[in-house]
């Protein structure tokens, strides 16, 4: 069984202005400064066609439950790659993402997506937690989805105050 995730975030801002910020450097140091979670670039490139691949390494919030802190990575980080499609002239931007944790019988991802939304623009990101473990596996599952959710917020929130400061609309 999985469970899901999903956050969203409406902005005042267009399509190609959140890609931008969501694909960059900058907002991976934004994320780490105001999350303190050591978020940093393991590899970003362009794909074929105009798509683009962002990996991001980053620490896991502390207070994980002791059941689900022996599926967790050892060195405490996971990384996570997001992978968004050319555009493909709709005005929406799509793509993929996944999150690694080495070693543990967990797999975190699916699909986001931003779109125009009236004068600005929608980013969405849903997806599904597995943990394949006997017993432990939905409760651990839960958890995760229930962080995920929660770090969904604060993202879309840090997301809504970094497009502000960049001072367009």
């Amino acid at each position: 069984m999985t469970v899901p995730v999903r956050s969203s975030v409406r902005t005042r801002h267009p399509v190609g202005e959140v890609l931008d910020l969501l694909t960059s450097e900058r907002w991976v140091q934004v994320k780490a400064a105001r999350f303190g979670d050591g978020s940093r670039v393991v590899r970003r490139e362009a794909l074929p066609g105009g798509g683009l691949l962002l990996a991001v390494s980053r620490e896991l919030p502390e207070g994980a439950p002791g059941f689900l802190t022996r599926l967790l990575p050892e060195d405490g980080r996971v990384v996570q790659t997001d992978e968004w499609a050319p555009d493909d002239g709709s005005g929406t931007r799509s793509g993929t993402w996944r999150v690694e944790l080495a070693g543990a019988p967990a797999r975190l991802g699916g699909t986001m997506r931003v779109e125009p939304d009236g004068a600005g623009s929608s980013y969405l990101v849903v997806g599904e937690t597995k943990v394949s473990v006997p017993l432990v596996g939905r409760k651990a599952e839960s958890f995760i989805a229930e962080m995920v959710g929660r770090l969904g917020v604060r993202e879309g929130e840090l997301l809504q105050m970094t497009l502000a400061q960049t001072g367009s609309s």
